[in-house]
């Protein structure tokens, strides 16, 4: 059980909705260890009229587009693809390394949301430090494993710091691809009973002044409100192309955005493919509940 303070600190009760995820291009600017996406990157790239084609088909069913990669803001249609996604009134997530953050400010972001995945403060692969300085409004999400649990702190007082951050996410890489099983650990990835004290700790002891802490259920994190909202089924659907058939000419070439099709994000690195997508109708197989909720913290005001 989370314990906060609960003078300084409000719970939240998220709204689960139904959100489509589209891997838009292959295209990364950097190489991360545990990556649950590196075994499919290479240089293809989702057209702008195959987005369209898909938004279109998916929009009754949804209310949320996150945009990958791949690294999202690589893609020249990106713009085009969030302006899209505001028509319809689909709310955007563009979920970045941060390394191109400088694409985004010349793009209407009123209705979208940049979160901007990070490993560590100075350290890693992919630190904060590498993000350039932007006065567009970021949520940092930090992904715990067991090197980089020293910097966790250091990395929010950065980003509220360096960005004026209002939100911060904490989160942790569980590598499917390796185990094919979500509670199995490896060398890297932070064991669930450690992530809980890591949490624990940070919410105990954080002093900064980011109104919105996220937090990652992991499956394992509860708190007293926990009960007031308990999706069972999986309400994310996710596209992205089979590249060993984009090399097809003709009519055998497939339509790259629905060439491959994953239900649950957690199933993406052990490719456990499904022949089409269903919102809020599947449970989930890896726990009696979605494994993928979050709680949310908001600071009090005086």
């Amino acid at each position: 059980m989370l314990e906060y303070d609960e003078s300084r600190w409000e719970e939240l009760i998220p709204a689960p909705v139904n959100t489509l995820q589209l891997f838009i291009t292959n295209r990364c600017n950097n190489r991360c260890k545990g990556c649950f996406y590196a075994h499919s990157l290479g240089s293809d790239e989702m057209k702008f009229e195959d987005y369209k084609k898909t938004i279109l088909k998916y929009a009754h069913s949804i209310s949320k587009v996150v945009l990958l990669g791949g690294e999202p803001t690589l893609h020249k249609d990106l713009c085009k693809m969030i302006k899209l996604n505001t028509i319809l009134g689909l709310k955007t997530t563009v979920y970045t390394n941060g390394i191109n953050i400088k694409a985004l400010e010349n793009i209407d972001l009123a209705n979208t949301t940049i979160r901007v995945g990070v490993y560590g403060a100075e350290i890693s692969e992919k630190p904060l430090s590498k993000v350039p300085a932007t006065g567009l409004p970021v949520t940092v999400v930090y992904m715990l494993r067991k090197d980089n649990v020293d910097e966790l702190m250091k990395t929010a007082l950065m980003a509220e710091k360096r960005f004026n951050c209002q939100a911060f996410y904490i989160s942790s890489i569980r590598d499917i691809a390796a185990t094919h099983d979500y509670w199995k650990d490896t060398e890297e990835t932070l064991p669930l009973e450690e992530y809980f004290e890591v949490v624990q700790s940070f919410v105990k002891n954080y002093t900064g002044n980011i109104k919105k802490i996220h937090i990652a259920r992991r499956g394992v994190i509860e708190t007293k409100k926990k009960a007031l909202l308990a999706p069972r089924h999986c309400r994310f659907g996710n596209i992205f192309p089979d590249t060993s058939k984009q090399k097809l000419a003709g009519p055998e070439k497939q339509s790259f955005p629905d060439s491959k099709k994953i239900i649950c994000p957690l199933d993406i690195s052990k490719k456990a493919y499904s022949p089409e997508l269903c919102f809020r109708t599947r449970k989930c197989n890896k726990h009696n509940e979605c494994i993928l909720q979050k709680i949310v913290l908001q600071r009090k005001t005086a």
